[in-house]
């Protein structure tokens, strides 16, 4: 678990305009007034042919930035993570938990200026939370107009953790269309409606950043207001399109499951253990009316499949 978040996205676009665009994040971190995560690409052993390829002629440098990362146009991917936000925020002003960030790696004389859509080389894809409006909102660069696409209204009590999970389904045939299909787990739940967004290309070398937006979106002042801190639990992000039954398994396991997740292979008394970890889940987050109407939101079915999907480590059940 970790800290993240800090200082404003105001601060970046409006009052560091003589830092360059990609070092701005990084000196507000140095200062200690900002935190986040990076990794340096979605793909480790894409990274080490880059590193590889810039050792060889500019053809093979060129092949490798034309790559596309695979789940983008084949697997989709799912990406989820648990969150707690440290206090309420009431004055209406706005302010974003940034969840995570997937964007192409600074590129050598890289344009300075407004945001640049396609036109600079720099392509991405932003998840956050809107608190003010409270709302999930994605955007990425293949948006010409800037305007993100949101998730309905879900809204999500600070001072307890909840489960995010968001997946990514490509389309199946991208002759024809050109909209993937992002779907959104709350708590084990799905959220009302699903998104579309236009498919967007990022390569294997494109790095992550959790807590704050890439150094481009930071900047552009499409996106303002206040960074609060707030706490990160354990995080995946996987090539594959995860369902329900997982989404409502990892939220009942809880930010504290030690143990792994085995996919559908069944564990001996899961339905017992699954329900009550269940409860103990429904009871700390919050979630408004009965249990049983919080079951039936997650369909009682998926609920008693949770067991096949969780299993603690050491318990001797089956395999």
């Amino acid at each position: 678990r970790c800290e993240v978040g800090g200082d404003s996205l105001n601060t970046i676009a409006m009052y560091m305009q003589k830092v360059p665009l990609e070092d701005r994040i990084y000196k507000l971190a140095e200062e200690g007034r900002l935190k986040f995560l990076e990794i340096e690409s979605v793909d480790g052993s894409a990274k080490s042919l880059a590193a590889t390829a810039s050792a060889t002629p500019q053809s093979s440098q060129a092949a490798a930035n034309a790559a596309i990362w695979n789940p983008l146009v084949s697997t989709g991917f799912t990406y989820c993570a648990w969150l707690r936000q440290h206090h309420p925020i009431k004055d209406g002003s706005p302010c974003s938990l940034f969840v995570f960030d997937i964007s192409t790696p600074p590129l050598e004389n890289a344009p300075e200026g407004s945001f640049p859509y396609g036109s600079g080389g720099h392509d991405f894809f932003s998840f956050w939370y809107d608190i003010p409006n409270q709302r999930f909102c994605v955007l990425s660069s293949s948006n010409s107009r800037g305007e993100p696409t949101c998730f309905p209204m879900s809204p999500l009590p600070a001072g307890v953790w909840h489960h995010i999970l968001l997946t990514y389904q490509a389309p199946k045939r991208s002759m024809l269309g050109r909209k993937a299909v992002l779907t959104l787990y709350i708590d084990g739940r799905p959220v009302e409606a699903d998104a579309k967004v236009d498919t967007f290309n990022l390569p294997p070398t494109a790095r992550i950043h959790i807590g704050v937006p890439n150094p481009v979106l930071a900047s552009s002042g499409i996106i303002r207001g206040s960074l609060p801190v707030w706490d990160l639990g354990p995080t995946l992000l996987l090539s594959t399109v995860l369902g329900l039954r997982d989404a409502t398994a990892m939220y009942t396991a809880g930010p504290d499951f030690p143990g792994l997740f085995w996919g559908d292979r069944p564990q001996r008394l899961s339905l017992a253990a699954a329900a009550t970890a269940a409860f103990v889940m429904l009871a700390e987050n919050g979630e408004k009316g009965s249990v049983a109407g919080a079951l039936r939101r997650r369909k009682v079915p998926s609920m008693e499949a949770v067991g096949h999907v969780m299993r603690e480590r050491g318990f001797g059940g089956g395999p």
